[in-house]
């Protein structure tokens, strides 16, 4: 399932030929993006022409307009953002579609400062001047979108101008844009027609031939209110008519009142907006036809129209015809693209329509919205038949949609929808239905609710057994319930459970059920590999690949090769996992060549490639890699993933001498670890300890391994903590050289035995080659050389094939003495030489070559005044350029010095030696 886009959102309404000409507003209109301010306003209430307007005026400016009709089913950051770039697609088909597919494929809503960042720098290389209308805004009120829409404000790329049409004012900042010049204000005031704009409207569009003073009472009665005014002439052409059939039946009597009763007409047209609005609705509904009235009522409960929707929804066969009747007649019906195929009608029409519907025909409402889930469903367009579902009160459907389309929601971003659909219903009737149950439990697993997830489960499981009593039982909700167990297992950390439950889901699941199947069976496997059954993991990936891509599911085949790639680096194949990781990458990027979007996988694929990258000492492409694994899962909102990559990240910095970078990416990774497995915590704060080791703070390496129990004899050893105890050891190699009266050696060597013995059964040789290197250099620290070479002698061997290197001289000068030791003794000489020749490349500082890209002469120019403390205005002047193109210049130094600031920056170029 995708989750479709409806593109009447993103047209432009068309004008029409009978419009007032309202040239003061156009002109102060142009005003916003000619004068190069950020943000266009039209602030009135309903009725004041705002969309018509802002039509009229994208048809005149010879600039491109990209435009979204706004409703409150857009309160999805996720949705939000994907209308958006969709909007600014129809000016340029390629920008953002990065972070669109990002949107799509995300479970979560993406950080929108990381998203936005990337979306802004796309919209920076559009040349042309462009402009994004946002109509109906005030529908948005989700905090993640105003957040959001403001850091655009902020940041708007100097050729892009935005408009927001809205009943009231955003909570977008407007005092401080007023302040700075940067806001463009039209309001209700301005709105308003003139008496001239009233006279021409009434007389010459409305065709009612008012005299001045008729005129100029119903302006005054109005207040210029466009809407007011719109339903007045209708009701007064409707009277008119009706005068004209007496007037010909004969009698001058007749002829000689008509004026009369115009002027008594104006005269008595007095009250509200509200008031006025209900008593024109009475005269404008009942000068139409019986049937056109139970159309436009039985309709009103649609924001968008279209002729099979209407036909779905009155049962009739004539819905195409009557809503171009209606248009004909100017009756309140906007056109929403230049087919004559969607409509809507007025807003406040709406309104007043759907109280006379409540009023009249209150027994029918459940029924029209029932008919227009169905048309939805039908339509593939499952929102909105969720939408209506609850509208109708229709719980069997709703329950039915969404436990049939809750896991390709998600998949598809749409979490905040979903998470919608259940807010509308009481929990109660949640509770009473066991789909909804297993569906609202996948919702709060995602935002790790695992204990309120597993009471939602075994309601659901009781309603099961409920029925297997009554002799019906629903094999394939029961493989549901199993299936969602499996995934809080897995995110519980409880492997050999998650294993049980994915292997009896994969037996129960029917076999069409693919979308479930497939996701199941990366558990499945991945539950193998992780509780050491190497051998079954690969071969159920394996499996799984080949059946994916026949399949053309793309998506599971690389997150597949993903996991078989980190199996074969467990075991010590770091070539072959480098080999699927490429796959992995090379697979995804031709399924974007051909759909456009780019898989959320393929952000662990290139957070770990970089990491064995690193390993191979080749940090130039580490850094690349690494980079852009950690953009894609911020993009995506992917914790766990982001944290990995974080502490590889820091891991990487370290090694090229950027402490500062190092600890940030760590306190990133203490941010996103709140809603990744818990276990990844303790992979946070052991990463964060082996930084304190090599910066030379012992102490609080020392601290972490207290804190932790990881050195005592009894901590067990599992597959989420086995990649700590090599930390631990190494702190306490560490604790022995600076003590050589304490037992941290000895505490070390009993460690790095039992690390190596479970290691060895559990198949993790990637491990045990840690554990001998680490035994060779704590036995080096004791004056046990021998014993020490022949650990090293074992590792070499084990470790040429593959090429590794940080494994080695990552432990630095104690390393490199053994390297010299085993060299003397003709151990591995070439091998050996090599590693060597990286230890003494490494102290002598030679770090220009790790940048990942070269700067520009003019990058460095800027570099140089930004050393000096220069502001961005004063680097513009000083170089003769604008201060746009100086942001552009720090934009792409930060990304080449791998950087998030100044400060950072200047630090870094001078380790650089740039300074």
């Amino acid at each position: 399932m995708t989750a479709p886009l409806l593109k009447t959102k993103l047209y432009i309404p068309p004008t029409r030929s009978e419009l007032v000409p309202r040239p003061r507003l156009i002109e102060q209109l142009n005003v916003g993006p000619r004068s190069g301010r950020k943000l266009t306003l039209v602030s009135a209430p309903a009725g004041f022409g705002k969309t018509t307007l802002l039509s009229e005026w994208a048809a005149r400016i010879r600039r491109p307009v990209c435009w979204v009709s706004l409703d409150e089913g857009d309160n999805d950051p996720t949705r939000f953002w994907a209308y958006c770039i969709a909007a600014l697609q129809t000016i340029r088909a390629d920008v953002g579609a990065a972070a669109l597919a990002a949107l799509q494929a995300s479970r979560q809503p993406p950080a929108f400062e990381l998203f936005l960042t990337g979306l802004i720098n796309e919209i920076s290389e559009i040349t042309t001047p462009l402009t994004l209308v946002l109509d109906d805004f005030h529908a948005v009120a989700s905090p993640q979108i105003i957040d959001g829409v403001t850091f655009l404000l902020d940041n708007l790329p100097p050729q892009m101008h935005l408009v927001i049409a809205t009943r009231a004012d955003p909570p977008l900042r407007l005092s401080r844009l007023r302040g700075r010049g940067q806001l463009n204000e039209l309001r209700a005031a301005d709105l308003c027609f003139t008496l001239g704009e009233t006279a021409v409207f009434l007389n010459e569009v409305m065709g009612l031939d008012l005299s001045a003073e008729e005129i100029a009472g119903l302006e005054a009665r109005t207040e210029g209110w466009i809407a007011g005014l719109q339903m007045a002439s209708l009701a007064l052409q409707g009277r008119l008519a009706l005068q004209g059939r007496l007037a010909l039946q004969g009698t001058l009597l007749m002829r000689g009142r008509s004026r009369e009763r115009i002027s008594d007409f104006v005269t008595s047209f007095t009250g509200s907006h509200r008031h006025i609005l209900h008593y024109l609705v009475e005269e404008v509904l009942q000068q139409q036809s019986e049937n056109m009235q139970t159309f436009m009522l039985r309709t009103a409960i649609l924001d968008r129209l279209c002729g099979s929707l209407c036909d779905a929804v009155t049962g009739q066969a004539d819905g195409r015809a009557m809503l171009q009747q209606l248009e004909r007649a100017n009756l309140f019906i906007v056109p929403l693209d230049d087919e004559q195929y969607w409509y809507r009608y007025h807003h406040l029409f709406a309104t007043l329509l759907r109280n006379r519907l409540e009023e009249t025909l209150p027994d029918e409402i459940s029924t029209l919205h029932r008919r227009a889930s169905e048309w939805y469903e039908r339509n593939n367009l499952i929102a909105e038949a969720v939408h209506h579902a609850l509208a109708a009160n229709d719980i069997d459907r709703v329950e039915r949609l969404v436990g049939r389309n809750v896991l390709a929601m998600m998949g598809h971003g749409e979490l905040a929808t979903v998470e919608r659909w259940f807010a509308a219903l009481p929990d109660e009737v949640v509770r009473a239905r066991p789909w909804l149950c297993v569906a609202w439990s996948c919702v709060l697993l995602q935002t790790g609710q695992l204990d309120a997830a597993e009471s939602l489960l075994q309601d659901a499981e009781q309603a099961v057994q409920l029925d297997a009593d009554k002799g019906i039982f629903d094999e394939r909700l029961a493989g549901y319930i199993v299936a969602v167990r499996a995934h809080a297992a897995d995110l519980d950390g409880d492997l050999p459970l998650a294993l049980e439950l994915a292997r009896e889901a994969l037996q129960r699941l029917p076999t069409d059920d693919l979308t479930v199947r497939r996701w199941v069976m990366t558990i499945y496997a991945m539950s193998l590999y992780w509780t050491g059954d190497f051998a079954a993991a690969e071969q159920a990936l394996a499996e799984a690949i080949a059946s994916l891509e026949a399949a053309s599911d793309v998506f599971v085949a690389v997150t597949s090769l993903c996991d078989l790639a980190t199996a074969e680096a467990a075991q010590g194949r770091t070539r072959r996992a480098a080999d699927f990781y490429r796959a992995a990458i090379r697979l995804a990027d031709e399924h974007a060549g051909r759909a456009g979007r780019r898989l959320p996988a393929v952000g662990h694929a290139h957070v770990k490639l970089a990491w064995l990258l690193r390993e191979w000492n080749d940090l130039d492409a580490a850094i690349t890699h690494m980079q852009e694994g950690i953009e894609i899962s911020r993009l995506w909102g992917q914790p766990h993933y982001l944290v990995i990559g974080c502490v590889n990240l820091a891991r990487l910095l370290q090694t090229i001498g950027d402490t500062e970078g190092a600890l940030e990416a760590i306190q990133e990774a203490k941010r996103a670890v709140s809603k990744a497995p818990s276990w990844n915590a303790e992979q946070v704060e052991a990463r964060e300890a082996l930084i304190q080791l090599n910066i030379g703070n012992l102490a609080a390496a020392s601290r972490w391994v207290r804190e932790s129990g990881l050195d005592s004899d009894d901590s067990p050893i599992t597959p989420q903590n086995v990649d700590l105890y090599p930390i631990v050891a190494e702190i306490l190699i560490a604790q022995g050289r600076s003590d050589l009266t304490g037992p941290w050696l000895d505490d070390a060597l009993r460690l790095l035995a039992r690390l190596s013995t479970f290691a060895e059964g559990a198949g993790w040789q990637y491990i045990v080659n840690i554990a001998l290197i680490l035994q060779a250099v704590a036995l080096q620290a004791k004056g046990e050389l021998e014993q020490a070479l022949t650990r090293l002698e074992r590792a070499l061997a084990l470790n040429e094939p593959e090429g590794n290197v940080r494994i080695f001289i990552d432990l630095g000068t104690p390393m490199g003495e053994l390297l010299r030791q085993a060299a003397a003794r003709g151990i591995a000489v070439e091998y050996v030489g090599k590693l060597l020749a990286a230890l003494d490349a490494e102290r002598s500082g030679s770090l220009i070559s790790l940048l990942v890209e070269p700067l520009s002469e003019r990058e460095l120019e800027v570099l140089q005044l930004l050393a000096t403390g220069l502001s961005n205005k004063d680097i513009a002047t000083t170089l003769i350029i604008s201060v746009a193109t100086v942001k552009k210049h720090l934009q792409n130094i930060y990304g080449k010095l791998n950087v998030h600031s100044r400060t950072q920056a200047v630090d870094r170029a001078m380790k650089l030696g740039l300074l």
